[in-house]
């Protein structure tokens, strides 16, 4: 019998396993969850009848691969959930590396231009992914990247209603949403259970003030961007460490060694068949 993961560092499916459907949809969380991956990362943005959407880009275009330009904040829940995902918005590479492209200043994981495929889904809502993490047989770890300020009061809404807010980690890469995190939680105070992270992505002396100043469960660093000095550290000021990406082995093995507590990936599975034929004991 195969040794089971170990389960450090743990693997958070960026966006889902988006080898299987499109970045941040209930189809990809479902494969991550399959596959028994310790976590996810998905993306958050506020419609404009002020509902929490999961996506990663405030332009319905990113994930269509239409021309029009709509963009949530103008949009309604119900006129964004119209919106045909096409899967063929997907990663159709098992093992890095992979191929990126710029779009409307975000990025996206690009299938090959000869790849077909007919099927669709849509958007769905926070709440919606809140209902669907409750049925997961096991504790599946979320981190929850704010795109946008605004979103804490309706945030708050969802968790006072929420049996998963342990699961979660509230985080930005933004300064102005995580400035923003941080004074709304200051002032309100936070659930029982709930974590806060920042992905500050490198260390220097502005990021390392926010971190002294801030209430963080974790952070998030850019690949290559530190060391396991760095990461003993943090753990020493009781904050977590995780990887943001660096899909390769080399780096892999790093964080293997430098014991990080998580990292975020596009290819969990590529991931755990290496772990298995090099770090496995």
């Amino acid at each position: 019998m195969q040794k089971e993961y170990c389960g450090i560092p743990m693997r958070f499916a960026h966006t889902g396993v988006t080898q299987y459907a499109p970045e941040n949809t209930l189809e990809a969380f479902r494969k991550a969850a399959e596959l028994g991956c310790e976590g996810i990362e998905l993306d958050i943005q506020l419609s404009g009848d002020g509902e929490i959407i999961v996506t990663h880009n405030g332009n319905m275009g990113y994930m269509t691969f239409e021309e029009h330009r709509d963009v949530l904040k103008n949009l309604t829940t119900a006129q964004i959930k119209e919106f045909d995902i096409p899967y063929r918005n997907a990663l159709k590479f098992k093992y890095p590396p992979y191929p990126w492209t710029e779009h409307d200043g975000g990025r996206r994981m690009i299938c090959p231009p000869d790849y077909h495929e007919d099927r669709v889904t849509h958007l769905i809502t926070f709440p919606e992914f809140d209902a669907w993490l409750a049925t997961v047989d096991y504790d599946l770890t979320v981190e929850v990247e704010f795109k946008c300020t605004g979103m804490c009061p309706r945030m708050d809404e969802i968790l006072a209603n929420s049996k998963n807010v342990s699961q979660y980690i509230l985080f930005s890469g933004n300064w102005d949403v995580l400035e923003e995190m941080q004074e709304h939680y200051r002032k309100n105070g936070k659930p029982d259970g709930l974590r806060l992270g920042a992905n500050i992505r490198f260390i220097n002396e502005q990021t390392m003030d926010f971190v002294k100043r801030s209430d963080l469960w974790e952070v998030g660093l850019n690949n290559e961007a530190f060391t396991k000095a760095d990461v003993d550290m943090l753990e020493g000021m009781g904050i977590k460490v995780f990887s943001n990406l660096g899909d390769y082995p080399e780096w892999w093995n790093d964080i293997c060694d430098m014991g990080v507590t998580g990292f975020k990936t596009n290819y969990p599975d590529a991931y755990t068949e290496w772990w298995f034929a090099n770090k496995a004991k």
